[in-house]
């Protein structure tokens, strides 16, 4: 398995480096006194690269956890020191602890990361000293600072991201490679990039009201991660290494920044780590926390211990019982228990929050159990208008548009779903459906000839990036 991965890591490189004559150069990424690509280049490149990491990685589909972290973001960004606030979230279902940031706005984060923050804060620093990465341009400080491998350097870093997100092992293993040989260093940043970031990302943790401390809190708990698990490092202590004077350092820095005066997690933190913890309690070991009857209840859903999971239930306070993202939980339960309740339930979250994205996905799900797959293709429809790069929407939408035997529906969302994924001839193949289809439909024929342009376009969009 890791040998295909590093193959693909391989390709993709080669595939991105075709054009490049003997001559040719990347464009250096520096600073504006260097012939910089500009931030609205970075960022296709950055919407170029996750392309492909939505084809080859596991995503993980949680709307409430998309949710939260979303949020999180919202509230990091603005105060954070990026100038470019367009961000691209990723979510990786995996349970090793990661975090990456890369080129244009892209910010992925792994299931395991949750379960290693305990607070809240905790996790909004590493939020931070990503998006510190990000506002401080350090990609294009290495790759400005290896002038004689620029076609391997960025490929590298890039690339090295994409195998980590998908199998740490294999991500080394491409490091250690013959691509990554230059790129291995570039991968780790320098304690210079590290400082930086350390320091722009305790301002944002500050502005955005939470404490300074909690990133060397942060670090030191990922240094337990790592003691406790034996050999295996966490892939963020690989890239980010941290040492007692790191940790001694931003602890101090700490002391002399604004506390804030009152400090709890948040409902929905508590309910998203939860549900982090219950979709991977097969494969990670149970992490204590204070909130155990929440992650028990949870459990006792997920494996149908419907008695169990009620007299949990009721053990839990009204401001969790009150989240509409926890009674999403509730429905589950007592549909399993075949109650009216349930249907009950239903109807009042959709009336009383019509516009929450996890409180729509479920009603998808739901009018699709029902039959009443008109009512689901036009509440997935909204969805994609405000979430057009979510794949798993485009692919949800393409699956009910079949079960209408709407074929145009169902090309226009394969498209956009192959789009999504990087998967820029099987987006083709699918135009020439629709044009086989649409032959005395002009409307549909001039959508196709439009589209089929900017896929074209898009296919080759890395190599002028490059060029």
């Amino acid at each position: 398995m890791h040998r295909y991965l590093i193959f693909l890591t391989l390709l993709l490189t080669a595939l991105v480096f075709t054009t490049l004559g003997a001559r040719a150069e990347l464009p250096s990424i520096s600073s504006a006194n260097s012939s910089a690509l500009q931030m609205d280049q970075e960022y296709r490149l950055g919407q170029a690269w996750v392309r492909t990491v939505r084809g080859h990685a596991n995503l993980y589909d949680d709307p409430v956890v998309e949710s939260y972290i979303q949020g999180l973001l919202s509230r990091l960004a603005p105060v954070s020191e990026l100038e470019d606030q367009r961000l691209t979230l990723v979510l990786i279902d995996s349970a090793e602890v990661n975090a990456f940031a890369a080129p244009g706005g892209i910010i992925g984060i792994n299931a395991g990361l949750m379960l290693a923050a305990q607070r809240e804060d905790e996790l909004a620093s590493v939020i931070a000293h990503e998006l510190a990465h990000l506002s401080q341009r350090h990609y294009a400080q290495q790759q400005a600072s290896s002038e004689r491998s620029k076609p391997l350097v960025l490929a590298g870093i890039l690339g090295g991201i994409l195998l980590s997100s998908i199998s740490t092992d294999a991500g080394i293993a491409v490091m250690q490679g013959t691509v990554g040989a230059t790129a291995s260093t570039q991968l780790a940043f320098s304690r210079a990039n590290e400082t930086d970031a350390d320091q722009a990302g305790m301002r944002t943790l500050v502005n955005a009201g939470f404490s300074a401390s909690a990133m060397p809190r942060m670090f030191t708990r990922l240094q337990e991660v790592h003691r406790f698990s034996g050999s295996a490092v966490p892939e963020f202590l690989r890239t980010h290494p941290v040492t007692q004077n790191r940790i001694a350092d931003t602890s101090n820095r700490a002391l002399n920044m604004p506390q804030p005066s009152i400090y709890s997690d948040s409902t929905e933190f508590l309910i998203a780590r939860a549900r982090v913890m219950a979709h991977l309690s097969d494969t990670s070991r149970t992490m204590e926390g204070s909130n155990q009857p929440l992650n028990a209840y949870l459990l006792a859903v997920k494996a149908e211990q419907l008695e169990r999971a009620e007299s949990l239930w009721q053990q839990l306070n009204s401001g969790l019982r009150q989240s509409p993202w926890l009674q999403l939980t509730r429905v589950e339960q007592l549909e399993a228990d075949r109650t009216e309740t349930a249907r009950k339930l239903k109807e009042e979250l959709i009336d009383l929050y019509p516009d929450d994205y996890a409180v729509q996905r479920a009603q998808v799900d739901w009018l699709l159990q029902e039959g009443r797959i008109a009512d689901a293709v036009w509440v997935l429809r909204e969805l994609v208008r405000e979430h057009p790069d979510n794949s798993e929407l485009w692919y949800q939408l393409a699956e009910a548009s079949g079960m209408q035997s709407d074929r145009v529906g169902i090309h226009r969302a394969r498209v956009e779903y192959f789009l999504l994924r990087g998967d820029y001839d099987l987006a083709l193949r699918q135009l020439d459906f629709a044009r086989r289809d649409a032959r005395r439909q002009p409307d549909q024929l001039e959508w196709v000839s439009q589209r089929e342009q900017e896929v074209l376009a898009l296919r080759d969009e890395v190599d002028r990036l490059f060029n």
